[in-house]
């Protein structure tokens, strides 16, 4: 029986959480036989889901990879359960175990990982998911990395040692999908590459999921009740506050705004990812006295999410996923966002000139206020175009790869 390790997701994330239902369900297209993983600390419900969970703490890939790391690692994993054992605390105990014990039995590992790699991100992220390429290299096991996002790799002279330790892991998985061109050069250019391959982010290229592959009973969806028409939806994203100047972020927040209440537009502000929800009050704070912009606090699922964004004429977001969704379902966005990975996932659908990088201090006002003027008036024909792109998008399919295991 084939069993595959899924690793990157998590259910945070929507995103994450969406590219794990999907991967799921692409492995029991193929191989309506096997058992998939998700690789979490959850605690998943097993009579929920139709895959199971492998406990994957950062603890437990030490234990699994061995060496002096492994070691100490081991002990301390054995003293606390020890502990916890006599004070009858705890459940699942000894799992950080179950790893090192499963782990040769696993066909393939399927990383989807939305953006590990790169100078923006510290190097405990960045050796994370470089443990898991050095767990399959250890095993011998397959592993395939779905379409990401890769680089700069301009690193501080405190992190050029991760250049050394890409060097010997990359050339290891079977395909590396970028989801960039950019990232994509970086790959073979820096470290000479030949298993680098262009590939549109998964979610885009799905075009459903069969629900049952991925639960037992599957779940209703619930969704909040808004106006009949004239809805558009701003997602934020931390990582733009993190990246940005908050202050000039919120002005533009308010000049959008602003602009969609004097074209008579409802304006509802959600969350994409948990840590999201503050931002929406931040921006909220802004029009505390206007009915018409609304804070929803609801923890949509991934496929709430892309019921729930059929219902507006267009979005404002900067969530990579949450733009997926919405041009998954025809929906046009204006994508704020802070890194490349937004111009070039827009331009797959010929949206590129609805693309700012708001992290920019620099951004031009002037643009942006046209920018949202004429997808009020022109939402419908850039909704056409969308559907057009996404349609000849999901011809192909980055599951096949999978094939090559039957």
């Amino acid at each position: 029986m084939h069993k595959f390790l899924i690793t990157g997701a998590n259910f945070d994330n929507k995103g994450a959480q969406s590219m794990l239902y999907i991967t799921v369900d692409e492995i029991k297209k193929r191989f309506p036989d096997a058992q998939a993983y998700y690789a979490g600390c959850d605690k998943l419900d097993d009579n929920k889901f139709c895959f199971r969970e492998m406990f994957y703490s950062a603890s437990s890939k030490d234990i699994a990879l061995g060496g002096s790391k492994g070691l100490l690692a081991s002990v301390k994993a054995f003293l606390k359960n020890c502990a916890k054992t006599v004070l009858r605390k705890g459940s699942n105990r000894w799992r950080e175990f179950d790893l090192k014990r499963e782990i040769k039995s696993f066909t393939a590992i399927i990383d989807v990982s939305g953006f590990n790699l790169g100078e923006k991100w510290n190097a405990q992220i960045q050796e994370s998911f470089l443990n898991n390429i050095r767990l399959a290299k250890k095993y011998s096991i397959p592993i395939y990395l779905m379409p990401q996002s890769f680089g700069p790799f301009n690193y501080s002279d405190d992190k050029k040692y991760l250049l050394d330790e890409m060097r010997e892991l990359l050339p290891y998985p079977k395909v590396i999908f970028a989801r960039e061109k950019e990232g994509k050069q970086l790959l073979e250019e820096t470290f000479g590459l030949k298993n680098v391959v262009l590939s549109t982010d998964l979610v885009l290229q799905n075009s459903g999921i069969d629900c049952e592959n991925v639960f037992y009973n599957v779940p209703e969806l619930h969704l909040p009740v808004i106006s009949d028409d004239n809805n558009v939806a701003i997602i934020p994203n931390k990582q733009c506050f993190n990246f940005g100047d908050n202050e000039t972020i919120l002005k533009l927040y308010k000049q959008i705004i602003n602009k969609l209440l004097s074209a008579g537009k409802n304006v509802y502000l959600f969350r994409h990812s948990f840590e999201d929800l503050e931002f929406c009050y931040m921006i909220k704070e802004i029009f505390a006295d206007n009915d018409n912009v609304v804070v929803l606090d609801n923890d949509f699922s991934c496929l709430e999410y892309d019921a729930f964004v059929r219902q507006f004429d267009f979005i404002v977001c900067s969530r990579f996923h949450g733009i997926v969704h919405a041009y998954r379902n025809g929906v046009p966005c204006i994508a704020l966002g802070w890194a490349v990975k937004y111009k070039e996932l827009a331009e797959n659908v010929s949206q590129g000139q609805f693309v700012l990088n708001i992290a920019d201090d620099t951004v031009n006002t002037k643009h942006l206020d046209e920018m949202v003027s004429y997808m009020i008036e022109n939402y419908k024909s850039e909704s056409e175009i969308i559907k057009e792109k996404v349609a000849e998008i999901q011809k192909s399919n980055c599951f096949s790869v999978l094939e090559e295991l039957k």
